[in-house]
This record gives C-alpha cells, structure tokens and sequence, in this order.
C-alpha cells in the first residue's frame, strides 16, 4: 500500500517540442553563375544548397534577435556608499 499514489494526483507528461519552421525562397541564377555555382561546389565537396545556406547564415547572424542580458545590480548595490548618520 505504500506504493500506491494518492487519489486526484496525474502524473504530467512532457509537451511536444514545437518544430523549426521553414520558408521557401526562389531566384534566378544564369547560366554562367549556375555552372560556376555547381565547379565550386564539387571542388569543395558541397551541394549547392549547403552552400547558400551557409552564406546566408554569415550575412545574417549578426541581425538575430539575441536576448539581453540580465542585469545584476540590485536595490542594495545603489546605495552602497551612503553614509549614514
């Protein structure tokens, strides 16, 4: 009887993660950016996907919402060097 869970209690189950979504972008290439594109990618052993993405994420890191961080100065620490008599 020791084992047993009290009555009116659930055990909670873990949420799904909510997944990454993705957005499709389209352009044009010609043909002399298509084929100098494609000697480039096989000289460096990637597909031509791989590759735009990684541009992509050089171009744009730097405009990413980052979070800002937290601040530690406390009520405490502003009045630190008042004196008091």
């Amino acid at each position: 009887m020791a084992n047993k869970k009290p009555a009116g209690t659930r055990y909670r189950s873990k949420r799904k993660k909510k997944g990454i979504q993705y957005k499709k972008v389209g352009f044009k290439l010609t043909v002399g950016q298509k084929k100098a594109l494609e000697r480039y990618c096989k000289l460096n052993n990637l597909t031509p996907v791989r590759f735009m993405k990684s541009l992509v994420n050089n171009h744009v890191a730097r405009y990413r919402d980052e979070p800002h961080p937290p601040s530690y100065v406390t009520k405490n620490q502003l009045k630190l060097f008042d004196q008091e008599k």
